[in-house]
């Protein structure tokens, strides 16, 4: 009795403890670690400066050069065109005229009722203005020219000295150079005779 009883006891410890190992035995589940989120620190954003960049200089660029004729000065003339009459003169170191000639000019208008103040005085050598040209700037009734001849005024016509000829609502008179006038010689009379024929038809003297 007491050997089954052992046994017994024997064996229940052993069922017994294998049980125990059993249960021990037996995994537990994996537990996930819970994490704990970490905040970043968000790095401090200074305001952005602007910085002005300098304009890069402006490239000089070639420009077609386009030849024009030159711009007449506002003074382009002597006295004050009162009756519209251009005279026309070709003088070389002179802006408008030497004395001599001016004062011989003078005794000629003087003679047709006029002076300075009738007349636009223009010297050819430094303003070559053709017919074109006056009528926009001077507007001339009447043109008396000196030592010049229409192809001069680029007008489309071809007359003898001392010949008065009407064209555009212009009378136009060609006459030799007043140098050609000077003085009392028989050649500088007979200039001055025809010149004042000439001007009486022109003025209707």
């Amino acid at each position: 009795a007491n050997l089954y009883g052992n046994n017994l006891v024997v064996g229940n410890d052993v069922v017994a403890k294998e049980r125990t190992s059993v249960s021990t035995t037996i995994p537990t589940p994996a537990t996930t670690p819970v994490t704990t989120p970490v905040s970043t620190p968000v790095p401090k954003v200074e305001p952005s400066v602007e910085y002005q960049l300098p304009k890069p200089a402006a490239i000089p660029t070639k420009t077609a050069v386009v030849n024009t004729a030159p711009e007449t000065p506002k003074q382009w003339f002597l006295g004050n065109n009162g009756k519209h009459i251009t005279v026309m003169v070709k003088e070389d170191t002179v802006p408008y005229i030497n004395d001599k000639h001016l004062q011989f000019l003078s005794n000629v208008l003087s003679a047709c009722k006029l002076n300075l103040d009738d007349i636009a005085l223009v010297n050819y050598k430094n303003y070559p203005l053709g017919f074109e040209d006056l009528k926009t700037k001077s507007n001339p009734k009447i043109v008396l020219a000196f030592d010049l001849s229409p192809k001069d005024l680029k007008l489309p016509f071809t007359i003898p000295v001392y010949q008065v000829q009407d064209y555009a609502q212009c009378k136009f008179l060609f006459a030799p150079s007043l140098s050609k006038m000077e003085g009392d010689t028989v050649e500088s009379k007979a200039e001055k005779t025809k010149l004042w024929m000439s001007l009486k038809t022109l003025f209707g003297l």
